[in-house]
């Protein structure tokens, strides 16, 4: 890592950011030390942002506390929207309506809870017990809960921004190359946690929304670094020209990387920027 530090530490221009399990603890916590360690980056001029699986509201609350302000852009719903703080869109796509049906009629023919995400509301299906016992649904805002979530979508609903599958963490694997195999070539399908698999269109990934900053930008994907620790986050590690995963959630993350740190709890975050930056921050 010494060597990368005179490398690297002058030429990046854009930091990129997941939340969850790359900066954000389990208990949602942030810690002075990964605050400081982005201060330090900011300071050299590097831009920062965000660039997140959740939906826009609960982006920018996390955002706020990492030191993002009204005119920066968020990356959130996993690539598919890029808004600013203030919430001005820049980019929002959206899965064809057929399309999503498609999906959700997948899952319900096997018993999977799903969740429709429009821009500020989700429409979910009711409740399995793998999801309960993962999900807070009944204290979401914005949350309601349809019988049929593939009639409600053909029925008129608004297109999706993206769709969620939640199942127990265990139970995952044994479904998780079915659906990608399903929708090959369509969709999007890639595990964001543990118990959570979100369905995107082809577009709609982080990669394709940090090009589109990177063009606004005029800043080349070789001089931008990215922290991330999950699957949805392998394509934006190999977009970039320094690819960092944090902890890693399966073996394909962490190839997709240049370097792997300690995971969130260990604070990989700001023990990488502290060695990359050449100072304790």
């Amino acid at each position: 890592m010494a060597n990368d530090s005179a490398k690297y530490g002058l030429l990046f221009e854009l930091g990129v950011f997941d939340l969850d399990g790359t900066v954000l603890r389990r208990d949602l916590e942030i810690t002075d030390r990964t605050l400081a360690a982005m201060d330090g980056l900011r300071s050299r001029g590097t831009r920062l942002v965000v660039a997140t699986g959740r939906r826009f509201e609960g982006a920018r609350e996390h955002a706020v506390r990492l030191g993002f302000a009204d005119r920066d852009p968020v990356i959130c719903y996993g690539g598919s929207m890029v808004r600013r703080m203030s919430g001005e869109t820049l980019l929002h796509r959206t899965l064809p309506r057929a399309l999503g049906v498609e999906v959700l009629e997948w899952a319900a023919e096997r018993g999977l809870h799903a969740r429709i995400f429009v821009d500020g509301r989700i429409i979910a299906s009711p409740g399995t017990p793998a999801a309960l016992g993962h999900l807070r649904r009944y204290e979401e805002p914005g949350l309601s809960v349809v019988e049929n979530p593939a009639a409600w979508l053909r029925d008129g609903g608004e297109e999706p921004t993206k769709l969620v599958i939640v199942d127990h963490p265990d139970d995952v694997e044994g479904w998780l190359e079915e659906a990608r195999e399903a929708f090959r070539g369509r969709l999007f399908v890639t595990r964001s946690l543990p118990h959570y698999v979100e369905v995107g269109g082809l577009e709609g990934t982080k990669s394709r929304a940090l090009a589109y900053l990177c063009e606004h930008w005029g800043i080349d994907p070789r001089r931008t670094i990215a922290f991330g620790d999950a699957d949805n986050d392998i394509d934006m590690l190999r977009f970039v020209g320094h690819g960092v995963a944090v902890g890693g959630m399966t073996d394909e993350v962490r190839e997709a990387a240049d370097a792997v740190v300690p995971p969130v709890h260990e604070d990989g975050v700001a023990l990488y920027l502290e060695e990359l930056l050449g100072e304790r921050l």
